[in-house]
């Protein structure tokens, strides 16, 4: 249907509704004096007879029958409406009702009175249609029509002032996924005891599943209700009474709610699924939500896997062909807005040897902004070659960064994520001394992966303000899941000691703030280091939910002479340096490093090479400052 004719139909029927809501209004007009002057009145026409034969439902019918009003509570609302538009109401209102229509007098008014249909649950108080006086008992607090609602009833297009550059409707289909849009349609379209809830998820990028959804709530004859995860308010007050608005709405426009992320699929995930479980009416949901994070038993929820076009890739945009799979990849790893990644796929240069490797490059920096604000990218080179350890806990290591490479594979190609939307992330704790590598290790597992690594501020992150911590790692990790980075929780014990008995209410505090972060470890979907030199400070719990540990030991006098020999570039000037004796010092590796930084930063002051009594001089210093005896710095007295 196009679009002139679309607004000549809505001009009739705006008409009709104008004439059909004059007339009862005089109707009730007459009701209503005929009640305070004690003589007996016909009651006014009842509505549904009056809507007509020809499809016609007016408003007033229309808002009835979505919000299950009772005839008294509809001539309520018709009242309510009625002193503020039609002339003979408002004037018997201020002569007669001393200036204020009150819920007493309706029930003296008005047919088939009951004291219910002003409940705080029932639909009149529940979906904002009438509003009491603050301060006042409802039978005799004045009564008002929302503004939203009198415009509804008269027929004027309009959206609730509260909802402005929160909601947005769709008027027209986008190109779709046909085989999705037609899944959702169907379930949309669905009649049962509760309204459907769809998770539109799969491979597809964001823009995709977010098109696939509109053009299926279009589909189905439903309007769709736009409103994005971003926007969101977090106190839990505001975002059920903006639950409560949106809900009115999509009953009011006779809609479904199209719940997506201008980041992809980031977003402050966690106010988002709190809010979807506050909505009544039909909801799809673009953004990043997992079926897990839903409160369970609240109502169905369906999962309809969006695929990915065969036409998108980077060469339908005029950029240097990215080949699928690398696509593919890059856009299941980094959850960025679609028109980030048109940016990103645009900007590749035209004679690019790898255009698979540039894109997850860009994407990888485009991804950044949201975590850099929250904590510290370590930019370091380290590679597993850097690495000094015997070849079990290597093994392990590369075992972390193959999983890491390929969840992907697992999970969605092969269908492992159905069976469970828990623990599909993974956890590793890193357990030894300090200066044993358990960083470095995670630098070299970030490198092999190409993704960046991010160190958790502890400092930023704990607060002594109750509610504050859960707040401040709520928005670390939905900003992780948009990077797809690594997360290190450096010395983790601080963050993640165990449970203690609930002796006041801090302990009490404290244990949420546990269990949060129990949570939070579990449904993460990236790689979370936690490196601990105190493993047996760790809670328990936590233990469960770590898919590696890997333990650091100490070096050996081999490990040690390996590592002194690895201290110095090649365009460092040395000068008779023995690793073998350097290595009878029982250093880690953290400490042998500061050693030769201190001899190389002597030696450039004293403008000569680094020697080994250079080393010798620093290991001293070193050994003071640990406060251990130098027996066993080569040529100290025995």
């Amino acid at each position: 249907m196009n679009a002139p004719h679309e607004a000549a139909v809505a001009s009739a029927w705006s008409e009709r509704n104008r004439r059909w809501l004059t007339a009862q209004l005089k109707a009730l007009h007459a009701l209503v004096t005929a009640r305070l002057d004690a003589n007996a009145a016909p009651a006014i026409d009842d509505i549904e007879a009056s809507a007509g034969d020809d499809g016609f439902v007016p408003a007033l019918q229309r808002c009835a029958q979505r919000f299950a009003l009772s005839s008294f509570e509809r001539d309520l609302l018709l009242l309510s409406a009625g002193v503020e538009i039609d002339r003979g109401l408002r004037e018997l209102r201020d002569g007669r009702l001393g200036g204020v229509l009150t819920f007493s007098a309706a029930l003296a008014m008005l047919d088939a009175p009951h004291w219910s249909s002003l409940g705080p649950s029932a639909p009149l108080r529940h979906w904002l249609l009438l509003q009491l006086a603050p301060g006042s008992l409802p039978p005799h607090a004045p009564l008002a029509i929302d503004e939203r609602v009198l415009h509804f009833l008269t027929g004027v297009p309009a959206l609730d002032a509260r909802l402005q550059g929160l909601l947005q409707f769709a008027d027209r289909a986008p190109a779709a996924e046909a085989s999705a849009t037609a899944r959702m349609a169907a379930l949309l379209a669905r009649q049962g005891p509760s309204s459907p809830l769809l998770l539109a998820s799969g491979d597809a990028p964001a823009i995709v599943r977010h098109d696939s959804a509109v053009a299926a709530v279009l589909a189905c004859g439903a309007v769709p209700l736009l409103v994005a995860i971003d926007d969101l308010p977090m106190a839990a007050a505001d975002r059920d009474a903006t639950a409560r608005l949106i809900d009115r709405e999509a009953a009011l426009a006779d809609g479904a709610v199209v719940l997506w992320s201008r980041g992809g699929d980031s977003g402050p995930i966690s106010a988002a699924a709190a809010f979807v479980d506050l909505l009544r009416g039909p909801v799809v949901v673009t953004g990043g939500i997992e079926r897990a994070r839903l409160r369970e038993g609240h109502r169905r929820v369906d999962v309809v896997s969006v695929a990915r076009p065969r036409d998108l890739r980077a060469d339908s945009i005029g950029a240097p062909r990215v080949p699928q799979p690398a696509l593919r990849a890059a856009l299941q790893q980094f959850h960025v807005a679609p028109d980030v990644v048109d940016e990103c796929l645009q900007a590749l240069p035209a004679d690019a040897t790898d255009p698979g490797a540039a894109l997850w490059s860009a994407l990888r920096e485009a991804s950044r902004g949201g975590l850099d604000t929250l904590a510290h990218r370590m930019a370091g080179d380290t590679t597993f070659a850097d690495l000094v350890l015997p070849p079990a806990q290597l093994a392990q290591l590369h075992e972390i960064a193959a999983q890491l490479r390929h969840r992907h594979t697992v999970y969605e190609d092969w269908g492992f994520a159905s069976q469970g939307t828990r623990g599909l992330g993974i956890a590793a704790l890193f357990a030894g001394e300090s200066g044993t590598g358990k960083t470095m290790a995670a630098e070299a597992i970030a490198n092999a992966c190409a993704l960046d690594l991010y160190r958790i501020d502890l400092a930023a992150t704990v607060s002594k303000y109750i509610g504050e911590t859960e707040k401040n790692l709520q928005r670390v990790f939905d900003a992780a899941e948009a990077s797809g980075a690594v997360l290190l929780f450096d010395e983790a014990d601080a963050l993640f000691g165990k449970r203690s008995e609930v002796k006041d209410s801090h302990d009490r505090y404290a244990n949420i703030e546990i269990a949060y972060l129990l949570q939070r470890i579990e449904s993460y979907r990236g790689l979370a280091v936690l490196t601990t030199n105190m493993k047996s400070a760790l809670d328990r719990a936590f233990l469960r939910r770590i898919r590696f540990v890997v333990q650091f030991p100490f070096p050996d006098e081999a490990a040690r002479a390996e590592l002194w020999r690895r201290q110095f570039p090649p365009a460092a000037p040395v000068q008779g340096i023995d690793p073998l004796a350097l290595a009878a010092m029982p250093l880690a590796g953290g400490h042998v490093r500061s050693i030769a930084l201190n001899a190389a930063f002597a030696a450039a002051a004293a403008g000569g090479p680094i020697t080994q009594q250079g080393l010798i001089a620093a290991a001293r210093a070193e050994f003071a400052k640990l406060e251990r005896a130098t027996a066993s710095i080569p040529g100290a007295a025995r």
